[in-house]
């Protein structure tokens, strides 16, 4: 494809630029929220296009995660079955949200586009971290890349209403987030720097899910297949 913009190179510069963004913050024990717990629990909700990750990649993740957990275990982890790549923030997250009246027309949007989309690779390979988060890289084909804009074509297309938080262009998995301090954050920056391969997924279908931010809660609406 000409005009791949997002290849394993420019997501490499991605993800670095995100931890050397970070870095002194992160070695000053980073800027977690103290009430996340109760954030993860709140009314909250967006409407997202997402990807869940294959068995084998989430307990390869899991398994990483196990790790982290024995340096800073009082952080929030994510559980595998909350694993998942953006696809598209179709409506971002606010409190009280309710599901909209017109899903149907998202749904149609959505499938309409996955019509055109064959299955392809994911390959998840390191890890990065930001000032309050730990995330597993993902590098990926340009029919994610495709897709990506073919949803917003087709959403404003249709007249239906599109407020991503922000332009999603990587595939980076968030597997952990910070509730107060780091206590080892050398040994985080140790740990976060050090290779790891999780492998590769074919991506097969999408889900469309009215969910929570980091995706405690979540009402599955609708599963389509590449």
């Amino acid at each position: 494809m000409t005009g791949f913009k997002y290849d394993r190179n420019f997501l490499r510069e991605h993800y670095d630029s995100i931890l050397q963004k970070n870095y002194k913050t992160l070695l000053a024990g980073g800027n977690g929220r103290i009430d996340f717990t109760d954030f993860v629990e709140n009314n909250v909700r967006s409407l997202v296009v997402l990807i869940r990750l294959t068995k084998d990649v989430g307990q390869r993740i899991s398994a990483c995660i196990e790790s982290l957990k024995r340096i800073e275990p009082d952080m929030y982890f994510y559980p595998q079955q909350d694993f998942h790549v953006t696809v598209l923030d179709v409506l971002k997250g606010e409190a009280g949200r309710q599901i909209p009246e017109n899903i149907s027309q998202y749904i149609d949007a959505v499938r309409e586009c996955a019509k055109s989309i064959t299955p392809f690779e994911i390959e998840f390979d390191g890890l990065t971290a930001s000032d309050n988060a730990v995330m597993v890289r993902g590098f990926y084909e340009p029919q994610l890349q495709i897709l990506r804009e073919k949803l917003r074509h087709e959403l404003r297309a249709r007249n239906l209403i599109l407020d991503e938080r922000y332009e999603t262009f990587s595939s980076h998995v968030t597997i952990a987030r910070l509730c107060d301090k780091y206590s080892e954050p050398a040994k985080i920056l140790s740990f976060v720097n050090t290779p790891v391969s999780f492998g590769k997924m074919r991506v097969k279908s999408l889900e469309i899910s009215f969910h929570s931010w980091c995706d405690s809660k979540k009402k599955v609406l609708c599963e389509l297949p590449l």
